[in-house]
């Protein structure tokens, strides 16, 4: 997002433009930005208040405790899966969201290829990009401190057991020069059995 001070400078420049079809185009879309804006930030009170609600916030409560994942993409997962329980084994979990791993198999010989991609993309999506710091040291970091408060801690465990073993996993793949976003994938790949447990716990 523009700081207040980046807003300032460029709709003055806008003003001290001459007249002009750019001027006019520019003001337009200054003022389309800002209201797009109003818009999210209404959407994103909703979401809030959602979340909080009796229906998600242990549910919620026990995603937002992960590194990654705050309330806007907990609640994305939350109501994208839907009921939990109709996955008796985070292998199912995995399989819904095109996380399976493709092979060929021809004259005894295994051949392993990406994953699938056939599942829920929306969920798959969310769970790679919260895995953008998977290879970083398990550091519990004030944001997630903030975020855990008031959540049980058999949910915040888990949110730390998965937190460590993304960060060894992704270490591994890396030193084998694995590239960083097939890395990713393996760890959101892994971190998807964690979410079904916390989920499962909530349910």
């Amino acid at each position: 997002l523009w700081s207040i001070e980046y807003r300032r400078w460029l709709n003055k420049k806008i003003n001290g433009l001459k007249p002009s079809a750019l001027k006019q185009n520019l003001i337009l879309m200054f003022s389309s930005l800002t209201s797009l804006e109003d818009s999210l930030k209404t959407y994103n009170n909703e979401i809030q208040q959602l979340a909080e609600s009796e229906k998600y916030s242990v549910k919620v409560g026990a995603l937002i405790s992960y590194r990654g994942i705050n309330v806007l993409t907990a609640m994305k997962i939350i109501t994208e899966i839907g009921d939990i329980k109709r996955f008796s084994h985070p292998k199912k979990l995995v399989s819904y969201l095109g996380f399976d791993i493709r092979e060929f198999s021809s004259g005894g010989k295994e051949r392993k290829y990406g994953i699938t991609k056939m599942g829920n993309t929306v969920v798959r999506s969310a769970i790679v990009e919260a895995n953008q710091k998977s290879s970083y040291r398990p550091v519990v970091s004030c944001a997630i401190k903030t975020r855990r408060k008031g959540v049980p801690i058999e949910f915040i465990n888990i949110a730390d057991k998965c937190m460590s073993r993304l960060y060894r996993k992704s270490t591994q793949l890396l030193k084998r020069e694995k590239h960083k976003n097939k890395v990713k994938v393996a760890c959101a790949r892994e971190m998807v059995g964690f979410i079904w447990h916390s989920l499962h716990l909530a349910s």
